[in-house]
């Protein structure tokens, strides 16, 4: 059984009768969260095993399948392979196993509060036999300009990247700058170098790497004959920030149901702010 810990929190307001107090019981160990907030990464190995992953990977084939029939995989230079989004409208299971999965959203409550929503839901698959298949350094939440205003807030999201193949030398592994969600630097498009202190993260099906969504990344294109990199990406935003995937049929179905708890409206973004 994994680690856990607990945080009570309160929500400040002039409606403390109404708000009780949020108990999250966080499925990761205390050190592997602060990790998290010092290094803006961290690596859980085999967080899906199983049927779990066999399901998830049938649904991102059929998901992939269906794409395929109108588009074709970017071969781009920067950002290769299919990107496919709002993945949690295409399918039940990304809903069943990933929205409300303890391993993830208590994690993200631990780190940007309890009151959490979807922010994402992506499918990317990088394939071996198309040129351009990797990806160049970027972080997310471009948005902090420069100067930064005094009330300015940085946006936050906590990315989940569910790998359903091996990550390793023959798929393309991830390379991540660790501390680098707190660089106040530009990072210029078209870069694939080194940089020092770089980690490259190599793991099993079925792991995730859970990271700050300001930090440095790139990855490695598939070698030739090495299979294609099924990678999910699933974030949680506080509730108060836009989303970039609106689940809008996930939305309706939940609204119109009388027995949806809170915690069901609050992650699809319905409710949870004033």
């Amino acid at each position: 059984m994994s680690e856990t810990y607990l945080i009570s929190y309160k929500i400040r307001s002039n409606r403390v009768h109404l708000d009780p107090p949020r108990h999250v019981t966080v499925h990761a160990a205390p050190q592997a969260v602060a990790d998290l907030v010092g290094n803006g990464y961290i690596v859980r190995e085999r967080l899906f095993t199983g049927n779990d992953l066999d399901v998830l990977r049938d649904a991102a084939d059929g998901i992939e399948a269906r794409h395929l029939e109108t588009r074709k995989p970017g071969q781009g230079k920067g950002f290769g392979g299919l990107f496919i989004r709002n993945i949690i409208d295409q399918h039940p299971a990304i809903e069943t196993l990933l929205l409300k999965n303890p391993a993830l959203v208590s994690v993200a409550r631990a780190v940007i509060g309890p009151q959490v929503q979807v922010h994402a839901s992506v499918l990317r698959v990088a394939y071996p036999e198309l040129e351009n298949q990797n990806v160049e350094w970027h972080f997310h939440q471009r948005v902090v300009p420069d100067p930064e205003p005094p009330f300015f807030l940085r946006p936050v999201v906590l990315d989940n990247l569910i790998y359903l193949d091996d990550l390793s030398d023959d798929s393309g592994p991830l390379v991540v700058l660790p501390g680098s969600h707190n660089v106040n630097e530009d990072l210029p498009s078209g870069d694939f170098s080194d940089k020092p202190g770089q980690v490259v993260v190599r793991c099993p099906a079925g792991s995730v790497v859970t990271s700050h969504s300001s930090l440095w990344h790139k990855a490695f294109a598939p070698r030739s004959g090495g299979g294609k990199r099924r990678l999910l990406i699933f974030g949680y935003s506080p509730v108060w920030l836009k989303p970039i995937d609106v689940p809008v049929k996930l939305r309706q179905r939940i609204a119109a149901d009388p027995d949806a708890t809170e915690e069901q409206r609050e992650l699809v973004g319905l409710t949870g702010y004033y």
